[in-house]
């Protein structure tokens, strides 16, 4: 069973220090049993980060659409997973974004998410997603697949990579206890693939050979943890040399 002990000495063996801030993507039923449940993560998280910054995505794009135009930012309602909605009961905060929120717990909860605020595509590389290998963030992937890491769409869309976007941008409102937020917002789309970031998967190899993402176990779940900073540097590299290089699944060249 995983316990404190173990999240603790698992974190520390990564070398992450309670300063860091990570964000994290998860399969909750891969990691196992837990002590005191998915609550008992979330607080020796909180505990062990407890001078950074935590973050989870907590998308609601499944069922933000022109039928359904309001999003209730108060509420449980993520579509990637259990431990975000979970986290949001236990004092994490929530971004405004209306298909690609995510939840914030630290001294700089507040700050980041605000960069969500004027955020006009899914992944703005001005919001919260953005702004990871600036923040030399830590990105955890429990149990789930590099075809869940969002932060890339981020870097495409800083170098416009056709095919990614709908062309039609749809209106959509937030509202939280303190107001409604109108937001005019592009969402996902490629006409070739419906799920496109699964080409995303073929970062793994070389990412792991050049020491920006290395394999660990947290409880049940075969994991990976991926250095922002380094990552966006990487995709950076290859979209220069092969602006199309996710539109397939292709192995990646060296470069």
């Amino acid at each position: 069973m995983l316990n404190k002990e173990l999240i603790f000495k698992t974190l520390k063996d990564l070398n992450l220090k309670n300063t860091d801030t990570i964000m994290i993507h998860s399969s909750l039923h891969s990691i196992g049993k837990i002590e005191n449940n998915a609550e008992g993560l979330i607080e020796a998280l909180k505990e062990y980060f407890s001078n950074g910054l935590i973050i989870f995505p907590m998308h609601t794009w499944s069922f933000m659409n022109s039928d359904n135009q309001t999003l209730d930012l108060t509420i449980e309602n993520s579509c990637v997973g259990m431990l975000p909605n979970i986290a949001f009961r236990h004092g994490f905060i929530r971004s405004k974004h209306p298909t690609h929120s995510v939840v914030a717990y630290g001294k700089k909860a507040f700050e980041y998410i605000k960069y969500d605020d004027t955020a006009n595509t899914p992944a703005s590389p001005s919001g919260c997603f953005g702004r990871l290998g600036k923040m030399n963030a830590k990105i955890l992937f429990l149990g789930c697949p590099l075809s869940k890491n969002t932060f890339i769409h981020s870097i495409e869309e800083q170098f416009n990579v056709a095919d990614r976007l709908t062309d039609h941008i749809y209106k959509f409102y937030t509202k939280d206890n303190n107001g409604i937020y109108e937001y005019n917002v592009h969402k996902h789309y490629s006409k070739y693939n419906a799920h496109l970031s699964e080409h995303y998967l073929k970062l793994e190899k070389p990412m792991i050979e050049k020491g920006i993402a290395s394999y660990f176990m947290f409880g049940n779940a075969k994991s990976i943890i991926v250095d922002a900073k380094k990552c966006e540097e990487y995709v950076k590299e290859l979209l220069i040399n092969n602006i199309h290089e996710f539109d397939n699944a292709l192995e990646v060249k060296k470069c």
